[in-house]
């Protein structure tokens, strides 16, 4: 079924984030996906990107077309400037509903959403406010009962809303999804080659920003305590972030600079999935883990820990273990476990692959974003 706007015309759909499309985040990843398929459902598309930089200002994904609006400090002329651009851009092109990623996102959105007349205003959430300083809660709370729908990405952000005050008829949870097909094929020796890493040397692979929510110095200290018991993993970390050069000489510090692998961004993260054996993930706080969802798709078991929207998504003992955050001892203990046992491995990397399949596709999660922007177009403030 098309969805359809006001005159029985297809959804016009505009979408607004702080940073940009296909960036290095999770949220970034997620709409770059969303974008390309939401043509395919009947939707009509465009995205703002609000960053102050952004790796490609203007393009297209599929047939959504994305363009770059910096807006700088919102609360300056400047800023204010921008929101009544975005007024003007929903007046003229005559959107049927905003979709907004983001604190400044969701500002703009119901500033220029109420001053252009359109209601249907949707809010996609990705964590649970715990970057919020008092300013911000703040403004949430002004904002929050101005839209119309709110997408909670986990139950873990979905309970934080909540204890907002938003009422449940107003939440809906959409989990983050994949599409395995990116991750069919064999496992690829290319990239353990290129790193001097031998054959049958056990490979831990994590792909996470390099940022302190993450928490690679545990991984670390883990792979430290493996090493120490006997045990010889290759650690291999997908990401950028503030912290590189600190965890390089952490590495080196502990020994482990032969053992460990700091490879940067990678754009295709599939060869880097295929060369490892299992995946780690050691963050704080999660809303809901793309690159958890990625490595379950190329069939690898996961330890993770208990945070935000992993247990969600893990099924611990079944398609890897979860572990507390910060627990070194118990995420080396759930490693061990997996790098002495390839059978378990390989059970544990079906059952995941077959999980992301059934419960978090790609298309699942578009038709549920669909469904909720056409619903959020029919319904009276």
């Amino acid at each position: 079924m098309i969805p359809h706007g006001v005159n029985n015309r297809p959804l016009r759909l505009l979408i607004l984030i702080d940073t940009n499309v296909g960036g290095k985040g999770g949220a970034e990843q997620h709409l770059q996906h969303l974008c390309g398929a939401l043509d395919a459902h009947g939707c009509t598309a465009h995205v703002l990107q609000l960053g102050n930089r952004v790796p490609c200002a203007e393009g297209r994904i599929g047939m959504t077309t994305f363009s770059h609006l910096p807006t700088g400090r919102l609360w300056s002329l400047h800023g204010i400037r921008r929101i009544f651009q975005v007024h003007r851009l929903i007046r003229r092109e005559r959107y049927d509903a905003v979709l907004s990623y983001f604190e400044s996102a969701d500002l703009i959105a119901t500033i220029a959403g109420m001053l252009s007349g359109v209601s249907a205003r949707v809010s996609s959430r990705r964590d649970t406010g715990f970057r919020y300083g008092p300013g911000m809660r703040l403004a949430y709370r002004v904002i929050n009962p101005r839209f119309r729908s709110i997408i909670a990405v986990s139950d873990a952000v979905m309970d934080s809303l909540r204890e907002q005050g938003i009422p449940d008829s107003r939440i809906h949870r959409i989990h983050n999804g994949v599409d395995p097909v990116r991750f069919d094929g064999e496992k690829d020796s290319g990239l353990r080659v290129e790193l001097g890493i031998e054959t049958g040397e056990p490979v831990i692979v994590m792909v996470a920003n390099l940022n302190p929510v993450k928490d690679h110095a545990t991984a670390l200290a883990a792979i430290d305590a493996l090493h120490r018991s006997g045990c010889h993993p290759h650690l291999v970390v997908a990401g950028e972030g503030p912290l590189r050069e600190r965890l390089k000489e952490k590495a080196r510090q502990l020994g482990l600079e032969k053992w460990t692998h700091f490879i940067g961004r990678r754009d295709d993260v599939s060869p880097v999935l295929k060369a490892g054996d299992l995946f780690l993930l050691c963050s704080h706080t999660e809303g809901l883990s793309n690159a958890v969802l990625e490595a379950m798709a190329a069939r690898m078991p996961v330890v993770a820990t208990r945070v935000g929207g992993n247990p969600e998504v893990v099924v611990d003992g079944e398609t890897g273990f979860l572990v507390a955050a910060g627990d070194t001892e118990g995420i080396a203990g759930a490693l061990e476990k997996l790098i002495h046992d390839p059978v378990l491995r390989e059970k544990m990397g079906l059952a995941g692959w077959r999980r992301v399949v059934e419960e978090f596709s790609l298309d699942r999660m578009v038709r549920a974003y669909v469904g909720v922007m056409c619903d959020a177009t029919r319904r009276s403030v």
